[in-house]
């Protein structure tokens, strides 16, 4: 096994080269003139070659950098809970304390770099009135901050990555100040991009190759994302938000197909791989998760031999987990992922950030609650047309064979499990369920969402060392690092984290659950 994590760690590293080459050209170039002395200036410097990075090549390589530190279908801090993923050779240790740490600090350090990076892409966008980058920056910088406050709840944002200003140790702020800033930077660019403006985002970055449209329905999906996230501890922002983005579709757009998904994919050669991928279609060391897969059968759903192929041992799907198996575990009898699913060059598939389906249960459980007027119907009809869509994405072959076909789709919508009947809690239940479904892979979204609804319940591992709790883990710890090098402003939320126990912590601001420990 120690062979198997050092080669994901050279993964990770030739996977950093992708980010290199977008900067290679111009980066070489500032090396050069940088290097020159002070006493040949003339002589070294050519008026014709740039000594910055092109905006463009900085947001591509800034996303790619965070992706590759935030996105892995396999992140280990994460998928103990959501369990999308199970591990082939050996489980990690009940005692989880290493598990996370080992971690964290990378992951802290990495959005913390992004941070820095958005916010100079920021500065020199407004510089330039380079308006459409400004947009897509503001959009990204909103989604990565969403992703790394729902991993740690308060954290250092409005004082962080100004190093250059002098604030070496910056203050911590609490999670709710966090999400209003979240949510002007998605306001302020979906303005920005109903303006209209013409101005070039670039063909380099890794979502859409510059298309402006679907940067901005990307940028509204994310506040439909961001409101229903708050909506149990602040309904009336949450629904001042929802009523702006649905009522007024013309100027601020949505997502409307699969196609409007924003993905990273990589190469899959010998230089560019996702490590997750790599491993899971060539040697099979990554498994399909006990969870999903115990769903998807319970349900007879259809996505589940799309995602998944059958124990070489008996034929039967079975998931497996990273922590808490039974002393009987045989590794031809647990079902690994399907190989010919969404594949990139035989090898590698796509990092996902978004995906269509994840707006339509938006939709329907902000119609189902009455967060904005569309009643049951329309909530049933954006539930039914989020499982629709999730069957469509949860279906794309390597091998372009056909998606899941319509008619088993409506097969399993009116089935007994699955159709819009029940109460409204049993209603809500099923969007939510069906919602983790559709997040298959997008392991920061899943979390969030089942410490928001409890769906579908997440207890503490099988084995684990902490008996007194009932849920898994509410929140990522704070690096060791951090309580070292800034001390001051960590203390208190260090003694709060570990008040709630180290790992498990205290719930987050938009977490309002009862009962849960």
């Amino acid at each position: 096994m120690d062979s198997y994590y050092q080669h994901r760690k050279y993964l990770k590293f030739k996977q950093m080269k992708k980010k290199y080459i977008y900067l290679l050209p111009v980066v070489s170039l500032v090396f050069l003139v940088s290097a020159c002395t002070k006493k040949f200036p003339e002589i070294n410097t050519d008026p014709n070659l740039p000594t910055e990075v092109p905006l463009a090549n900085h947001l591509a390589g800034a996303m790619i950098s965070f992706d590759q530190g935030f996105m892995a279908p396999s992140n280990t801090n994460i998928d103990l809970s959501t369990n999308y993923v199970g591990e082939r050779n050996s489980a990690y240790p009940a005692d989880l304390s290493s598990t996370y740490q080992n971690w964290t600090s990378e992951d802290w350090g990495g959005y913390y770099s992004t941070l820095n990076d958005m916010n100079d892409i920021i500065a020199k966008a407004k510089e330039a009135n380079a308006y459409n980058m400004l947009a897509a920056a503001l959009t990204f910088r909103a989604e990565i901050t969403q992703i790394a406050t729902d991993e740690w709840g308060d954290m250092p944002y409005s004082e962080a990555a100004k190093a250059s200003n002098g604030v070496l140790r910056p203050k911590y702020d609490d999670q709710k100040s966090i999400y209003d800033s979240i949510i002007n930077d998605l306001k302020t660019a979906a303005d920005i991009f109903k303006a209209g403006h013409t101005d070039q985002i670039g063909t380099v970055e890794p979502f859409y190759s510059g298309d402006v449209h679907k940067w901005q329905k990307l940028c509204n999906s994310l506040r439909m994302r961001v409101a229903t996230r708050i909506s149990f501890v602040d309904a009336a922002k949450a629904q001042s938000i929802i009523a702006e983005v649905l009522g007024n579709p013309s100027d601020y757009p949505i997502s409307q197909t699969i196609d409007d998904r924003a993905e990273i994919t990589y190469a899959g050669d010998n230089t560019w791989q996702i490590g997750f991928w790599y491993w899971a279609n060539l040697l099979e060391f990554e498994c399909a998760g006990q969870r999903i897969v115990d769903i998807l059968k319970a349900y007879d759903d259809p996505r589940l031999m799309r995602l998944v192929a059958p124990a070489v041992s008996d034929g039967q799907y079975r998931g497996t987990s990273r922590i808490g198996r039974s002393s009987n575990f045989k590794v031809n009898d647990i079902s690994y992922f399907n190989k010919n699913y969404y594949v990139v060059n035989g090898t590698t598939g796509p990092n996902i950030h978004y995906r269509h389906s994840e707006v339509l249960f938006d939709e329907a459980e902000i119609y189902l609650r009455g967060l904005y007027p569309g009643g049951d119907a329309a909530a049933q009809q954006a539930y039914e047309a989020g499982i629709y869509a999730s069957m469509k994405e949860l279906s794309i072959m390597a091998d372009g064979s056909p998606k899941i076909p319509d008619d088993s789709i409506a097969l399993y919508i009116a089935s007994d499990s699955i159709k819009w009947s029940g109460t409204t809690q049993e209603k809500l239940w099923k969007i939510w369920n069906q919602k983790y479904i559709a997040h298959c892979f997008m392991l920061n979204e899943s979390w969030a969402e089942m410490r928001r609804t409890d769906v579908p319940l997440c207890l503490p591992a099988i084995g684990s060392y902490y008996p007194s709790h009932n849920r898994g883990p509410f929140r990522v710890p704070y690096p060791a690092n951090e309580q070292l090098m800034n001390s001051v402003n960590s203390k208190q939320y260090f003694a709060a984290q570990i008040a709630g126990d180290y790992l498990w912590g205290g719930q987050l601001w938009w977490d309002k659950r009862t009962g849960v420990h």
